[in-house]
């Protein structure tokens, strides 16, 4: 097997692989290997949605691209929602694992929902917009402008993108046999221009477990709006992530 690192890039609520497409490309041009598959329901997989969808449904979406693709030396990142899905990669898969990148992201512990971290308006508001909607399936998605994007062309190419995400899945619990990160390599990113608020109770946690932290001027879909600026920061965080490991 190869020891290239293979960035493995999750993406989250209402968005699908195609959102990492600049980053893949650049990540590529500087010889890595790099895979951005889409989750159950979301994106082309859109027509699978289905109020049966949990976080287990993605984790082992992810769980079967690694299999079926052979990977390893993965840098993993879990973008917003998807930093449940590493948490649960990394105790399933350590093995494959040299680095996990949580992206803006949720950071749950064994147990909990989404919904029992994020404030508590924001999940009422959440489930009667899904009841609206289509009767609980899902729920539709913000306005570009909630991802920090207001740039005029990439506001409306990511309008043109987003998909409903499922309600389930914020209402399912995520289930570590061991704790989160499992004793890998890990940092936080943190997008602070502007900052996505929802976040505020995740980011305290990393606070509390003393991870290292990384901060990047941009809105939370940095890799949409500043690619530039993210795979610079990739890099720093390789730098002192993975030396730390060897």
């Amino acid at each position: 097997m190869s020891d290239k690192l293979h960035f493995l890039l999750i993406h989250g609520s209402w968005h699908g692989g195609w959102i990492w497409n600049d980053l893949r490309i650049k990540l590529i041009e500087k010889g890595f290997d790099v895979s951005c598959p889409t989750l159950t329901g979301l994106g082309e997989r859109k027509h699978l949605i289905s109020k049966k969808i949990t976080i287990d449904t993605f984790i082992h979406d992810v769980e079967n691209h690694i299999t079926f693709h052979d990977l390893e030396n993965i840098v993993l990142v879990g973008h917003s929602f998807a930093g449940s899905i590493i948490s649960g990669i990394a105790d399933r898969m350590k093995s494959k694992i040299k680095l996990l990148i949580y992206f803006d992201s949720l950071i749950l512990f064994d147990g909990e929902t989404p919904f029992d971290t994020l404030p508590k308006q924001i999940v009422r508001d959440r489930i009667n917009l899904s009841k609206l909607y289509d009767d609980g399936i899902s729920i539709p998605a913000p306005s570009p402008d909630k991802f920090g994007i207001f740039d005029i062309k990439q506001s409306k190419y990511l309008k043109s993108k987003l998909t409903p995400m499922p309600l389930s899945s914020f209402k399912s619990k995520l289930t570590l046999k061991n704790k989160i990160g499992n004793n890998l390599p890990l940092c936080y990113l943190k997008c602070n221009n502007p900052e996505y608020k929802i976040l505020e109770y995740h980011r305290k946690r990393v606070e509390e477990l003393g991870w290292s932290v990384y901060d990047l001027n941009a809105g939370h879909d940095a890799m949409l709006s500043n690619p530039h600026e993210t795979i610079n920061l990739f890099y720093k965080i390789l730098s002192n992530e993975l030396i730390k490991d060897i």
